[in-house]
């Protein structure tokens, strides 16, 4: 591993080196063999340990076990070190790791700067030896965290001094903390302009539109259904498989853009999609989601396409846990035109979002085809405060008018 050293203390180690060697010399010639024999004694202490210091930390690496890890708030995990030394051995050292702060470290001693923890260890390891640390830790609160800085600090053996080394490798590793799971105090209901009078969530009918994956192939299968680049992947026939057709299909919009004077805005509404990403899915409702935060390619925004089940509520919650406020974002009707142009529109549609007037406008004109659910229930006690209109009382003063 790429390490950058600094030292400190080295100067005064080897001008006491040269101090007690010309002593040693002096106390020789005026023949004082027990003052010879002490500097002697002093120089070949300074001297070793001028030689440790030089070859100390030499072949040290550090490695994280686990890649990536995936908890929800107050669950807990182990971040596991594998550390390796060289020939020379560590005593007494002191390593400095910053972990960001989605998740909190226990049972260590730690700092907190900036949203960066600064946590440190005792380290002592021999020669070639291999030694593990096992951190625990803690989901505090929605995001990604990463180990951004590793130092280790090997103080002097004798006097003032250490080198310090700081590692110039970035380490592959981070903790998921998924949004905070709040079960939907309601429900859906499917949209008046689906044909049917029967809610059905599952169908014999399949959107040719919407591929969703593909398998086995079986006899009754169709030929024009076959897939063939991925049967020759497979060695196998393989089937397409199509999104079924169901009266309860939703989209569910998320507006990250904050209300102004909203400092929390932007979490309570990724908890509000997440109640309804987790409703969906407990009732095996297909949905998609569409986020308006910029993206490369094709679709400027973030889209996940309609699908169901647990590995689809799973890649929703680890978009939900990697996105943040800080990110670049685009105007969310902006986000709702360019939907509605490329049919991207279920018969049921969830925005959540704070109100504005062109939002108002944009919902007036799809209710007339869909069901329009605009949902800025985060807002709470808050929105009834701004909604509140001022009485006036006797109490009041006025400006006399001239």
């Amino acid at each position: 591993m790429k390490w950058t050293r600094y030292e400190t203390g080295f100067s005064a180690i080897q001008q006491g080196m040269v101090i007690t060697f010309v002593f040693a010399i002096f106390s020789f010639l005026l023949s004082q063999l027990l003052l010879t024999a002490c500097f002697a004694a002093v120089f070949a202490t300074l001297a070793y340990q001028n030689r440790y210091f030089s070859k100390v930390g030499q072949h040290f690496t550090l490695k994280v076990k686990s890649k990536q890890n995936r908890i929800l708030i107050g669950d807990e995990e182990e971040l596991i070190l594998e550390i390796e030394n060289g020939v020379v051995p560590i005593w007494n050292a002191v390593l400095t790791m910053s972990i960001e702060d989605a998740v909190l470290p226990k049972e260590v001693p730690l700092k907190n700067y900036s949203g960066i923890y600064d946590l440190t260890l005792p380290v002592a390891v021999g020669s070639n030896k291999k030694i593990e640390i096992k951190i625990p830790l803690e989901g505090k609160r929605r995001g990604v965290s990463r180990i951004t800085r590793v130092v280790i600090e090997i103080p002097h053996l004798f006097g003032d001094g250490f080198v310090m080394m700081e590692l110039d490798e970035p380490i592959y590793y981070q903790s998921l903390v998924y949004p905070k799971i709040t079960p939907l105090d309601g429900s859906l209901k499917s949209s008046p302009f689906k044909p049917g009078e029967v809610e059905q969530r599952q169908s014999l009918y399949r959107d040719t539109f919407q591929p969703v994956g593909t398998r086995d192939y079986v006899p009754t299968d169709r030929f024009d259904q076959i897939h063939w680049k991925a049967s020759a992947r497979m060695q196998k026939l393989q089937t397409k498989e199509f999104l079924p057709v169901s009266s309860q299909n939703v989209v569910l919009m998320l507006n990250v853009i904050e209300k102004d004077r909203k400092s929390e805005d932007f979490e309570r509404k990724v908890e509000r999609l997440t109640s309804y990403a987790h409703f969906c899915t407990s009732h095996q409702i297909p949905y998609s989601v569409a986020i308006n935060i910029r993206t490369f390619g094709a679709t400027p925004y973030i889209f996940i396409p309609a699908n169901q089940g647990k590995i689809h509520f799973l890649k929703v919650m680890e978009t939900l846990a990697q996105i943040s406020d800080k990110h670049a974002k685009m105007p969310f009707e902006d986000v709702m035109q360019s939907m509605a142009a490329k049919g991207q529109l279920s018969p049921t549609i969830v925005l959540v979002s704070h109100e504005t007037n062109r939002l108002n406008s944009l919902c007036y004109k799809w209710s007339k085809q869909y069901k329009v659910i605009l949902d800025h229930a985060f807002e709470g006690e808050e929105q009834k405060w701004d909604m509140t209109q001022p009485q006036l009382t006797k109490i009041d003063s006025f400006y006399p008018s001239a």
